[in-house]
């Protein structure tokens, strides 16, 4: 049984995150993201019941990211009876990291940096090669570093595993993505077209030996 001391504890900290969670740093169609109790993180917390543990493999996903610095830290996962208010604690990196410009009107859409744009695509193909395909790379999701521009990666909602052809066709994707916003768009036709090729036809050693091949030559471009 709880001893009453730490019943207590755990009211007056639900309170104050129910106070930070009224003012929220950012918020989407599953969740929301407020300040943590805890100085120097932040918490995302899920709207709708995550009855599949969806929480659980985000942050799995994310601590891959961290790890390699492309992503924030993840501090801790919170589960609750049923799913419901899930949420992930992390890292908050607004004091070194800010927000990058997308194309639509309001700022939000793809990044229109062309630097930022490589740098990400050659972060997601380090991210290929570790197994894991990251999508949903809007503005919003995107961070760059106020002094040396390097993006850091937000919400791992839309991500997983991949392997075989799958992983082979996201690190190809990735990188073509890479030549494009270099300005290579005819490197990345004629790049992502030979994998693909190779993929259909079952050769997906040889895919990936090309793939790899144009991905070691996307991490040379300088942005």
């Amino acid at each position: 049984m709880r001893k009453a001391g730490e019943l207590i504890k755990e009211y007056l900290r639900e309170g104050q995150l129910a106070a930070n969670r009224s003012e929220p740093i950012g918020a989407g169609g599953y969740g929301v993201v407020y300040a943590s109790d805890v100085p120097g993180n932040v918490i995302k917390q899920g709207y709708s019941a995550d009855i599949y543990n969806d929480i659980e493999r985000e942050a799995n996903l994310q601590a891959i990211a961290a790890e390699m610095g492309i992503a924030p830290r993840v501090a801790g996962v919170e589960r609750f009876p049923g799913g419901i208010g899930n949420r992930i604690e992390m890292e908050d990196i607004r004091k070194n990291f800010s927000p990058v410009r997308g194309s639509g009107e309001d700022g939000e859409g793809y990044p229109i940096d062309p630097k930022v744009n490589i740098r990400t695509a050659q972060q997601l193909g380090q991210l290929a090669l570790k197994g894991v395909r990251l999508e949903d790379r809007h503005a919003g999701n995107v961070l760059a570093n106020n002094m040396t521009g390097r993006p850091m990666q937000l919400d791992f909602g839309i991500a997983g595993r991949v392997e075989g052809s799958d992983q082979v066709a996201t690190l190809a994707n990735a990188t073509a993505e890479g030549f494009e916003a270099a300005g290579l768009s005819d490197v990345a036709s004629i790049y992502r077209a030979t994998v693909m090729d190779l993929l259909e036809g079952g050769d997906v050693a040889d895919a990936m030996d090309v793939a790899k091949q144009g991905f070691s030559r996307l991490q040379k471009i300088k942005a």
